[in-house]
């Protein structure tokens, strides 16, 4: 129980998203150790993390207690990177997390296939079909299918999934006990009954927008490949994809029209090199060999029509306001957008039983962001501000988000999270500004 305190403590400390807290645990050995080191070794182990090494020179750990209280009387499972079913999977990753809270049952996903479904948010009537039968036929195939639980294409593998009785795990950019969004907390009680919901975020935290990048990693680790269904040139979803990439995984789109914009980030996959799939048969293909008795494409119905009608309602009328939304406006990332209520008709309930104001992605219509090639500094940072514009005026030669974070507390003497660092990162690459390398770098 102890050792599991120190664990908390340890990743409040470190924050979501960096290596530093695997590094600190491979130096020390032990939470314990590194609860109980003073500055001058904390600084001797993190000569260039002064900020990081003043944040572990804290040695509170009420924050620490309260959350193992609450989740031990919520009944929610806490995993260490030390913990049995931790995945062998995730522990090969980049930055994996140390502590992943969760609800449900966690499978040995090392010995199974699981496959990553990801997609807009705001996607076609098609594509709607198209999520709900892939997550059924995976399902229905013997994968066990991981989504992030956001709106639109996760939803609707998740929704199929569940439909065939399958395992399902959605992995959370907030804490355990925060549903988002809120109209999905229907689906979020069926996922962890019948399947998973996990987070590396500790209880009550909100989902902004800087988590959702940085979580995107845990999808792709515990999976062998990601399948894209439909993403735009800037959908999130082609983070998830890029972070497979770098984790030796397996990336699929479906192809769509060369003019449509719900296909234009997977085609662009695809000719970077995806494999092309038209239904759940061709991925399930690419393992059955591997993983015979486990998986086999001759379980999925040949004749079943998929209506795209969820077991949960009322997720039919939210799939088509997702469609009518996607044909009426555009998503721009990187970009701050104005806060709009959510439609009372449809989420008063949700929005009262979730005890949290949340910021919609509603969006005003806009041209896409367009990438500049070459821009002068001051016309650069006119276009940005907070945790974003902090890091481009830091970020020099090749960096990890580590040193950024560090940088920006010596230089200003403000502390930034190491995961708003990744966020702020994401968001400057998106929309041009950076460059990623492989080892967790970047660049100007």
């Amino acid at each position: 129980m102890d050792s599991l305190l120190y664990y908390i403590w340890l990743s409040l400390r470190s924050g979501a998203g960096n290596e530093t807290a695997s590094f600190l645990l491979s130096k020390f050995g032990s939470p314990k150790a590194v609860f109980d080191a003073d500055r001058y070794t904390l600084l001797s182990a993190l000569p260039e993390h002064e900020g990081l090494a003043a944040a572990l020179c804290d040695k509170d750990t009420s924050a620490a207690e309260r959350v193992l209280e609450y989740c031990q009387r919520a009944n929610i499972g806490i995993m260490t990177v030390d913990s049995h079913v931790y995945p062998q999977r995730l522990r090969a990753i980049h930055a994996k997390p140390i502590v992943l809270y969760y609800k449900g049952t966690f499978p040995n996903i090392d010995e199974k296939v699981a496959i990553a479904c990801v997609g807009t948010r705001k996607c076609s009537d098609k594509g709607i079909r198209v999520a709900y039968k892939l997550g059924a036929d995976l399902a229905s195939a013997g994968a066990i299918v991981v989504s992030g639980m956001a709106r639109g294409i996760d939803s609707m593998c998740a929704r199929g999934a569940l439909a065939e009785k399958g395992h399902t795990i959605a992995v959370l950019g907030c804490g355990i006990d925060v549903v988002y969004p809120p109209e999905n907390e229907p689906l979020m009680k069926a996922i962890a009954q019948n399947g998973t919901v996990i987070t590396e975020y500790a209880p009550g935290t909100p989902p902004t927008g800087k988590h959702f990048p940085v979580r995107n990693r845990i999808i792709s680790g515990l999976c062998l490949g990601t399948v894209v269904v439909e993403a735009d040139a800037g959908s999130g979803s082609l983070i998830t994809a890029d972070l497979a990439r770098k984790q030796g995984r397996d990336v699929f789109a479906f192809p769509g029209d060369v003019d449509s914009t719900y296909h234009s980030g997977t085609n662009e996959l695809i000719a970077e090199g995806a494999v092309m799939v038209r239904d759940a048969r061709d991925v399930i293909c690419e393992y059955e060999e591997l993983w015979r008795g486990r998986i086999s494409s001759r379980r999925i119905p040949k004749n079943k029509y998929y209506t795209g009608d969820a077991p949960l309602t009322p997720a039919e009328p939210l799939a088509k306001m997702y469609a009518e939304e996607a044909a009426k406006k555009k998503r721009s990332w990187g970009k701050k957008q104005e806060k709009k209520p959510l439609p009372e008709k449809l989420y008063k309930e949700a929005l009262e039983s979730a005890e949290i104001r949340f910021e919609l992605e509603e969006q005003t219509p806009q041209e896409p962001v367009k990438r500049p090639e070459t821009k002068e500094k001051e016309n650069i940072e006119a276009k940005l501000s907070g945790t974003e514009l902090a890091v481009w005026r830091v970020l020099s030669g090749t960096m990890s988000a580590d040193e950024i974070a560090e940088r920006i507390a010596r230089e200003t003497g403000e502390t930034v999270g190491v995961g708003d660092v990744l966020g702020a990162l994401t968001s400057l690459e998106i929309d041009g500004f950076c460059k990623s390398f492989p080892g967790g770098l970047f660049s100007k």
